[in-house]
């Protein structure tokens, strides 16, 4: 990431990695006079309100945080972060429970390195259904909700068993087969049909589901 910067940029983060390896936190105050002492010693003509731009320039980027001691280049350095990033960049709208689950991580561990990699803009935060749901920070927010209701387990046996059953099926058939609840089968028919997942057609007085081909 640091290799994307401009050349004053990079030195002025070169000297910050510098003090945030003394296992120091990143503040635009404390570090100034760092920067500026290092800058004299190396002769680098760079003036104090010089450097506060950049370093301001550098945390908009997300380089940088205020009050971290990290940098957006030991971000995925951390082996179980990296994992959860992973996990997320694999599972778009995915949810804390899944993660902790399927990771095997504990959720306090889980907790501090999602704030890492969303104060970072690794990752993004949406809400849906009263509970957060993570992707990855480019991911196009058009799709996160479509993304967040095709990754549910139950969403994924509707979907299964109709394009196995491509003959149609009712909403009573899908219940006893799955043996999901009917109002929860309705709630995600539903949800389905308004991202035109699915198509319902009438046939002899019964509404028929089918998997609608253009999402196949």
């Amino acid at each position: 990431m640091s290799s994307e910067l401009l050349t004053q940029e990079s030195l002025v983060f070169s000297v910050v990695q510098e003090y945030l390896n003394k296992n120091r936190y990143f503040d635009v105050n404390e570090i100034l006079p760092f920067i500026v002492s290092r800058f004299r010693m190396s002769s680098i003509n760079i003036n104090m309100k010089g450097i506060e731009e950049i370093l301001k320039s550098l945390v908009k980027k997300k380089i940088i945080v205020e009050g971290s001691k990290l940098s957006i280049d030991e971000i995925l350095k951390n082996e179980k972060r990296k994992k959860i990033y992973d996990f997320i960049l694999d599972n778009p709208g995915t949810y804390f429970y899944k993660i902790v689950t399927k990771l095997g991580i504990s959720n306090h561990v889980v907790v501090w390195h999602l704030k890492m990699l969303q104060k970072f803009n690794f990752i993004k935060i949406e809400k849906f259904e009263n509970h957060n749901v993570y992707f990855d920070a480019q991911f196009n927010v058009k799709n996160s909700k479509f993304a967040y209701i095709t990754s549910k387990e139950k969403v994924k046996k509707i979907i299964n068993y109709l394009q196995q059953n491509d003959f149609g099926t009712s909403k009573s058939q899908l219940s006893n087969a799955l043996n999901m609840h009917p109002n929860t089968i309705s709630k995600y028919l539903k949800m389905l049909e308004q991202f035109k997942i699915i198509i319902k057609k009438k046939v002899s007085k019964r509404v028929i589901y089918f998997l609608n081909e253009a999402y196949i």
